[in-house]
């Protein structure tokens, strides 16, 4: 009986069948990944990058494209926690403030203390989480950046102080064990923050890892969205309210 394979040919037939098993394995192996870099996408990233993949499509995921679009929102989300963080501790102060020395805290205002705390730890979470994806994005953005020929100054918040001599402090004394370059006091929102700035990437990635050795809540920004065209004033900047 004559071997049913394609055309009459065993070599063909079996030819058919390693690419069938090829394109199966591509598949698979596609299909892993895309589910690698929704686990873990910071880690198979790096990965990625290390191996030389810049950018490409895996699965319908353009990794390269969407991470720089992503970086730019994890940026503001964290700014925009920092600000939120930063008015829940002047809302504490006023209450603690309001009460009468030496009252004990009525029912609903120490069910308000307790919120205020378990939200302060939650945010914290948040912001670490955060922090961690938009360092290790560090690298391919600075890369993606200078490819296309874009300029960037980034920012690293490490401090934010209700009196100008306490930022001026962080900025003049601080800054400079820590290693920070070019740091200076922005007016922002109410509080002198204290910000040093890079325009390489991966020196502010730097920076940021030196500063949250002392405070565990500093965070990077994109000068350009988070305080456009500061005003120069006496011994800091002053940014426009947005």
């Amino acid at each position: 009986m004559p071997d049913k394979t394609e055309n009459g040919n065993p070599l063909a037939g079996l030819i058919a069948t390693g690419k069938d098993l090829v394109a199966l394995l591509r598949d698979a192996l596609l299909l892993l990944l895309g589910v690698l870099l929704i686990l873990w996408p910071a880690a198979i990233n790096d990965m990625l990058v290390t191996a030389g993949f810049q950018e490409g499509s895996v699965a319908g995921l353009q990794w390269k494209a969407r991470l720089t679009q992503s970086d730019v929102s994890l940026l503001k989300a964290q700014a925009l926690i920092a600000d939120l963080k930063d008015q829940n501790e002047r809302l504490n102060q006023a209450l603690s403030q309001a009460r009468t020395p030496g009252a004990t805290p009525s029912n609903e205002g120490a069910s308000l203390e307790r919120l205020n705390q378990a939200l302060a730890a939650k945010t914290d979470r948040v912001q670490s989480a955060l922090s961690t994806s938009v360092s290790a994005n560090s690298a391919l953005v600075q890369q993606a950046q200078s490819q296309a020929g874009q300029s960037t100054t980034w920012g690293v918040v490490y401090g934010g102080d209700r009196t100008l001599a306490d930022a001026r402090y962080e900025v003049e004394t601080i800054a400079s064990k820590l290693g920070l370059a070019n740091a200076e006091a922005y007016l922002r929102q109410g509080s002198y923050r204290s910000v040093a700035t890079s325009t390489d990437r991966l020196q502010a990635a730097q920076m940021l890892r030196k500063a949250q050795e002392r405070r565990a809540d500093a965070y990077l920004v994109d000068m350009s969205s988070w305080c456009p065209d500061p005003a120069r004033k006496d011994g800091y900047l002053e940014c426009q309210a947005p």
